[in-house]
């Protein structure tokens, strides 16, 4: 899986929770946050976009 897949996984559920939970972005992060243990596609695209932003932000 590449970052922009990764990334596109990520903003796509994050989107679908936002909706659901009518843009409140706490809530939303915590549904991906659940989501991430139901779905390994999820979780491993969450452990890309993390360590991407990470790396990507060291001085």
């Amino acid at each position: 899986m590449s970052n922009e897949q990764a990334e596109a996984i990520v903003r796509r559920a994050y989107e679908e929770e936002l909706r659901r939970h009518s843009w409140d972005q706490a809530k939303a992060y915590e549904a991906v946050l659940l989501r991430e243990g139901r779905e390994p596609q999820l979780r491993t695209a969450l452990l890309l976009v993390g360590l991407n932003h990470v790396f990507a932000t060291r001085h």
